[in-house]
């Protein structure tokens, strides 16, 4: 090959080469350009969640104060549905905060309970019935909780604003995590603990003296408040730590996860630490991982207490009684969507089978953006039992399996005799005449506490709105309305 042609090639080979690192520079500026742009987006959503949770909170600490106060059974009422409402606003809204172990910590719990208790006292008192002195003691109760939840969040809030609080805690770096961290060491000593993480009350030792130990406490618990927390995931969990050091509240209600004294649905049988891991294993490798070593991160009390791991992003729960995943959580990132609402529940569909759940049939969903909330129910004969509930979180990039919780099920699961005394025709002549029919089924509700009702279940409209009423099957009673609010997220009941 002679000079000419050489020079004629290197010059090509120059030019290629040119025009392939700019190609490659466009790609990855535009490639990043998507991120930043994902990132903002995700910002944007977290701070709507948390200041509308924010104000939620606020909004239900001044509506149990007020319904404490009132006299009246209307404003009574009143006070008690408004509590209820914001309650349902405030856990809505707290699901969509990165906070760990989603929607099962002792925040979510708490104002759950808060807004069920509220939910059934505001149905009792409409209909003229008086609250017992134990009721108006657990509302209470209630109130000094939310209390604490309410002056947390606010905390939060003006840390988020004021010191641009991070949503999550910056993962360790490879110096740190070997153990050179002495610039973090010297800092917290020269500092005496400034900026630190909050030392919640569940994590500090117990004061060894009786006499000012209700004072010391409230000393503590004002000096816990001062400091700043991390990160608004790491407030909520301290937070949530806080809340556990409770005993929880005694109460009957009609929440699918509140407290039992006895699961009526858990095998009997008791497991071991070993034979729970092997459960762990067994859950995520029917999840997609297929080579998974979960690790044992604690034990929790309680009726449906039992053994926890993690595995890389994942929390599950597994009952000492009868070795059943309870809770499951994968709190990876998702990537950009590709499944919509047809897709991810044939997906679910298929988790469903695969995890043996073959007789639960799916009844809402919820889209959450990079998620899907899916709630399945069982089917009994011809009658869904809606107590007997699952719940999944299915990811729109690859339709797997993020969220998954089971308690309901297993806290009301029993045996179950259905007797039906009315016909459909005499159940039908129970609803409003303006009440057109679209299509009816059998089904179980809860009630208060473990009580059930089997009933007539009508999905129909009035007056240009969708409901669904459901007509007690054995004596006709209308036991419960529920209206169908269409929404850019699905079907909404309220």
């Amino acid at each position: 090959m002679n000079d000419e042609k050489r020079k004629k090639l290197d010059s090509w080979l120059s030019i290629t080469f040119a025009i392939a690192l700019a190609v490659s520079l466009a790609w990855g500026a535009y490639e990043y350009q998507l991120l930043q742009e994902y990132k903002v987006a995700t910002e944007n959503q977290y701070k709507r969640s948390f200041n509308v949770l924010v104000t939620s909170l606020n909004g239900v600490e001044t509506s149990i104060a007020k319904a404490k106060v009132a006299n009246s059974p209307a404003l009574k009422a009143l006070y008690m549905g408004e509590t209820w409402k914001g309650c349902s606003t405030a856990v809505s809204n707290l699901g969509q905060l990165p906070a760990d172990e989603l929607g099962i910590n002792y925040v979510d719990t708490v104002i759950n309970q808060v807004g069920d208790f509220s939910k059934t006292m505001t149905r009792k008192v409409a209909s003229g019935e008086v609250m017992t002195a134990k009721e108006l003691a657990l509302l209470n109760d209630m109130h000094d909780r939310i209390i604490d939840v309410n002056r947390a969040t606010q905390q939060l809030s003006q840390q988020v604003y004021s010191d641009k609080l991070a949503w999550v805690d910056k993962p360790e770096g490879l110096l740190e995590r070997m153990g050179f961290n002495n610039n973090n060491n010297n800092d917290k000593n020269n500092n005496s603990g400034e900026n630190e993480t909050v030392q919640t009350a569940a994590q500090g030792e117990e004061s060894e003296g009786k006499e000012g130990e209700g004072q010391e406490e409230d000393k503590a618990k004002q000096e816990e408040q001062k400091k700043p927390s991390s990160s608004v995931r790491s407030g909520l969990n301290q937070l949530s730590e806080t809340l556990q050091k409770h005993p929880p509240f005694d109460y009957e209600g009609e929440m699918d996860d509140h407290y039992v004294e006895k699961p009526l649905g858990l095998p009997k049988e008791k497991i071991d630490e070993k034979k729970a891991i092997s459960v762990a294993k067994e859950f995520l490798q029917k999840v997609g991982y297929k080579d998974a070593s979960p690790e044992l991160s604690g034990q929790s009390q309680g009726p449906m207490g039992g053994f926890n791991f993690k595995y890389n992003d994942t929390y599950m729960e597994v009952t000492k009684q009868g070795g059943i995943v309870t809770i499951y959580r994968d709190q990876r990132e998702n990537n950009e969507r590709k499944l919509g609402l047809e897709e991810t529940v044939g997906k679910a569909k298929e988790i469903l089978k695969k995890l043996g759940w073959s007789s639960m049939v799916i009844t809402t969903t919820q889209d959450l953006g990079g998620t899907f909330q899916i709630d399945a129910v069982l089917v009994q004969g011809s009658a869904k039992v809606y107590p007997d509930k699952l719940r999944l979180i299915i990811a729109t990039d690859n339709g797997q399996l993020v969220g998954f919780d089971s308690t309901p099920y297993y806290a009301f699961h029993h045996s179950r005799e259905f007797n039906s005394v009315l016909s459909l025709e005499e159940a039908s002549a129970k609803l409003d005449k303006n009440f057109q029919v679209k299509e009816s089924s059998m089904a179980v509700i809860a009630k208060i506490g473990t009580q059930e009702a089997y009933c007539y279940e009508f999905v129909g409209t009035s007056y240009g709105e969708e409901y669904i009423v459901y007509i007690n099957a054995t004596n006709g009673a209308e036991e419960k309305i529920s209206r169908v609010i269409q929404t850019p997220r699905g079907k909404l009941l309220q």
